[in-house]
């Protein structure tokens, strides 16, 4: 029987993060499948934990991107979170799920509209002059086991 390990899967278009099982006998594919891509890399959070990101993830098109607490770089595309042994091993995470969460801001663009007045012997109202875009950010929302679905 193979002892499945437990890995934090963040969904940056749900603005979720939850935990998802992965089988250490096929964990390379486990990872691609659960991020969505062939190649990737590995960011270090801690000694104890890493984010695998897509490591293409950039040069796509990005609807929203996250940001990890100290790390200069943005992240795209889904990320999952491990945990690594001294020997260097994918383990499961030793941080709560929350403390993870709690250092990543998920970024989306919004676009707000400005209004001009309309005034004139026959006109009154107000259209769209133009359109500006703000950039949000929330810490992703920590599904429970019965959220995730």
């Amino acid at each position: 029987m193979t002892n499945f390990l437990t890995a934090y899967l963040v969904e940056v278009e749900r603005r979720t993060i939850r935990i998802v099982t992965i089988d250490p006998g096929n964990i390379l594919a486990e990872i691609r499948r659960h991020i969505g891509c062939e190649l990737i890399d590995m960011v270090r959070i801690d000694r104890n934990h890493c984010i695998v990101v897509d490591d293409n993830g950039l040069t796509d098109e990005l609807s929203c991107f996250t940001e990890l607490k100290d790390y200069g770089s943005p992240l795209a595309g889904n990320l999952l979170i491990i945990g690594t042994d001294a020997a260097g091993e994918t383990i499961s995470p030793t941080h709560p799920i929350e403390d993870i969460a709690a250092m990543l801001m998920i970024r989306y663009p919004v676009l707000s509209p400005e209004f001009e007045m309309l005034r004139g012997p026959t006109i009154f109202g107000s259209r769209v002059s133009r359109l500006s875009v703000k950039l949000l950010g929330v810490v992703p929302t920590v599904l429970t086991e019965e959220r995730a679905h």
